[in-house]
């Protein structure tokens, strides 16, 4: 038998005949492979598609989620937990609302069982808003309170008001607002303090923004243009109500009113005071302050250049118009002294400027006339610094340590005069200013004597 050869196969020898022609087993598995070659691409491009998706869906799934536990949250506060309860919960309760603040706002609703604030302990950081709680003794004055301050302002800041915990109640309720603003006979309406003899007045800031805005823009113009302008606006306003803190000795808004300006004028600040109690008058009644903001006091109110933008120093030009009146006063016309005097005090806020200008015009004095007017010049600005211009007071304390060299100068000047009824005269004027001084007590007695001493030799 015959054995048969194998030749190429007859596949790879066809040719096109037509849409049927059969196409080379080859180039069919490299097409194949070519297809396949993309395939990874597309699966990958597909997968990071998937996942994206799969990404937007969970976070908006956990979105919703949180969205739902936050509404239920809210509703659980909504509604009291138990119905017996009366106690409320505050949140964001400004930073300078104190418990008396609470007990005034929350007070008009009902009798009062206990107020609490959760307030920053010693080694936490101040925080913008608080949170406390009101129990009131009634449950329908704390329904009326959750009703009516909810979304309230305080202090610019909206309260959120919502049912807490239920407290025990005391036997006898901490706060009524009737017993608060009964009229005691006391100045200022005090009342009893920590010693049931010295009655006490408890100062607090208004709670109505407003009236707080326009008790603030009163002071302000009342230390700047002096007390006739108190008197000339109590004169036009006594009838309008805004202004019923000025006429009303026995408002709690008056109370602030006045130790706003008595704080100021002895030296505090809009937004740091003195937390001691002290006594405004010779008598009684103690006065309390308010308790120190954490955050400023917004006053929104003309201010002077130098409280308006903080400054501690004179520009150059002011500086030179200060040194030009200063130089001026050669002689003791009162016109020339008078004139340096007034700008010394309006740049009051820079006093250790002013006291070095001053010293120094001592220094380059020429003659003992110069001298002397230069010291009648410091006798001024002395007496004035217990005008109520802001900043005033602090001119006094600057000059205090300069004394000793204004002091020198003089007495060098009074060495060089070679006539002696002229150096007398310039002695006994200079004595005549220092025993000026004792009767303003203007620095202690010992002081004044030491000085004194100077010229005694």
């Amino acid at each position: 038998m015959q054995k048969r050869k194998f030749g190429k196969p007859l596949s790879l020898g066809l040719k096109k005949t037509g849409s049927t022609a059969t196409q080379p087993v080859k180039q069919s598995v490299f097409a194949d492979d070519a297809a396949e070659a993309q395939w990874p691409d597309e699966l990958a491009a597909k997968e990071a598609s998937d996942k994206k998706k799969r990404n937007l869906d969970t976070f908006l799934e956990e979105l919703k989620q949180e969205h739902e536990q936050e509404a239920k949250r809210l509703s659980r506060r909504a509604e009291a937990p138990p119905e017996n309860t009366t106690n409320l919960h505050i949140n964001n309760l400004p930073s300078d609302v104190d418990e008396q603040v609470l007990c005034t706002v929350f007070g008009k609703f009902g009798a009062i069982g206990s107020v609490k604030i959760l307030w920053p302990r010693g080694d936490e950081p101040a925080r913008p808003h608080n949170t406390g709680f009101v129990c009131f003794m009634e449950r329908a004055a704390a329904e009326a309170a959750l009703q009516s301050l909810s979304n309230a302002e305080l202090h610019g800041q909206p309260l959120r008001v919502s049912w807490g915990k239920p407290v025990p109640l005391p036997s006898k309720p901490l706060y009524v607002l009737g017993e608060d603003e009964a009229p005691t006979g006391q100045p200022f309406n005090a009342r009893s303090g920590v010693a049931d003899d010295v009655p006490e007045v408890q100062v607090a800031r208004p709670t109505n923004s407003r009236t707080l805005r326009l008790i603030h823009w009163t002071v302000e113009h009342v230390i700047r243009h002096g007390p006739r302008f108190e008197c000339l606006l109590i004169s036009r306003v006594h009838d309008d109500p805004r202004f019923r803190f000025l006429v009303d000795w026995q408002s709690a808004d008056h109370a602030y009113y006045r130790w706003r300006m008595y704080s100021l004028l002895c030296g505090d600040t809009k937004d740091h005071w003195r937390q001691r109690m002290f006594m405004m008058y010779d008598a009684v009644p103690v006065w309390v302050p308010p308790t120190v903001a954490v955050h400023p006091v917004a006053w929104n109110l003309e201010s002077s250049e130098s409280e308006e933008h903080g400054d501690t120093e004179l520009s150059s030009r002011t500086r030179g118009r200060l040194q030009r009146r200063v130089d001026r006063v050669q002689s003791s016309g009162r016109g020339v002294i008078a004139s340096a005097m007034a700008m010394a005090v309006e740049c009051a806020h820079a006093p250790e400027q002013v006291v070095d200008i001053v010293c120094q015009a001592f220094a380059n004095a020429q003659t003992p006339t110069a001298k002397l007017a230069k010291l009648h010049l410091v006798s001024d600005i002395l007496h004035n610094s217990a005008a109520p211009v802001a900043n005033a007071w602090r001119l006094r304390q600057a000059f205090e340590p300069r004394l000793e060299e204004v002091f020198d100068a003089l007495v060098l000047a009074h060495r060089a005069i070679d006539a002696r009824l002229r150096a007398e005269q310039f002695r006994k004027r200079v004595l005549a200013v220092l025993a000026v001084w004792e009767t303003w007590v203007v620095y202690p007695a010992e002081r004044i004597y030491e000085l004194a001493a100077k010229f005694m030799d």
